[in-house]
């Protein structure tokens, strides 16, 4: 299994009004050229917001996405799949460079750089103090620390603080349902996912944090109404106490995490995190 990550610059040739979510750009763009898969309730593709340097482009309801002709912006596609065909796929249908004329304007979009990692080989450097940066809001619900004899019975509800349980049991799923069966992290069980949750919340100290509740339009509906997600966004600071084989699995989930994003909706650049080193390595 490999994870394929295209890093992209869109230039639009004239100044346009963007999507309220402007990974749409990039998904309009690279459409034809994607494989859609999904593993197990994951899809495989995960599309950032385009960039305005270190700016995140999105709609909260207040002022449109504003996309100004001749500048750069930046994002990534990123792809999880047992061949890494995206590099094919840019190679030989999109290339190195192309125009891409649709709905939201007229753009050269190029792509100087796809990074590909065997799933074997994700892993951070992940010292004891790290910050964990939510780029784009964040969506978890408080079904993914339910119980799993009591999960049918939980109404799945929109948390609004990034607890490690909930990061940890939502990024172990993903994991696993991508992983092949001699890389999936613990044993085979429903309840793996909500008793590494139950150690992370354990193990994982906040020493510092900022974060607010977010509110981002994803479209409208099929009755016109508008779509609005709600999550977090900001950074928090931790303190990891967890024992060696512990830390190494959150540094294999948080490498996946950077590349392929947190929560619902990562497919249209929700959940887009970075992480930043802190303290001394364990």
């Amino acid at each position: 299994m490999f994870v394929a990550v295209a890093r992209v610059q869109v230039q639009p040739l004239r100044t346009s009004v963007g999507p309220p979510v402007s990974s749409k750009v990039l998904k309009y763009c690279f459409e034809g050229a994607l494989r859609r898969r999904v593993f197990g309730s994951f899809t495989n593709i995960s599309i950032s917001m385009l960039f305005d340097g270190g700016r995140p482009l999105y709609s909260r309801g207040e002022e449109p996405v504003v996309l100004e002709g001749g500048r750069r912006y930046w994002g990534r596609v990123t792809a999880v799949d047992e061949v890494p065909w995206l590099v094919d796929a840019i190679s030989s249908t999109l290339g190195p460079e192309f125009r891409c004329s649709g709905p939201y304007g007229d753009f050269v979009v190029s792509v100087p750089e796809v990074e590909v990692v065997h799933f074997s080989s994700l892993r951070v450097e992940l010292p004891e103090v790290f910050k964990l940066v939510f780029l784009t809001p964040t969506v978890l619900t408080s079904k993914l620390m339910a119980p799993p004899n009591l999960a049918d019975r939980v109404r799945p509800m929109h948390k609004l603080i990034p607890q490690p349980s909930l990061i940890f049991s939502h990024l172990l799923r993903m994991w696993n349902s991508f992983a092949p069966p001699e890389l999936r992290i613990g044993k085979p069980s429903e309840w793996a996912p909500y008793l590494l949750g139950r150690q992370a919340d354990v193990t994982l100290v906040e020493l510092d944090y900022r974060v607010r509740p977010e509110t981002v339009i994803i479209g409208r509906d099929s009755s016109g109404k508008l779509r609005k997600a709600r999550g977090f966004r900001g950074w928090v600071v931790y303190r990891s106490t967890a024992p060696r084989k512990l830390q190494e699995i959150y540094s294999k989930l948080l490498a996946l995490a950077q590349l392929a994003g947190i929560g619902r909706s990562r497919g249209i650049g929700l959940g887009q995190v970075a992480l930043e080193s802190l303290g001394p390595k364990t």
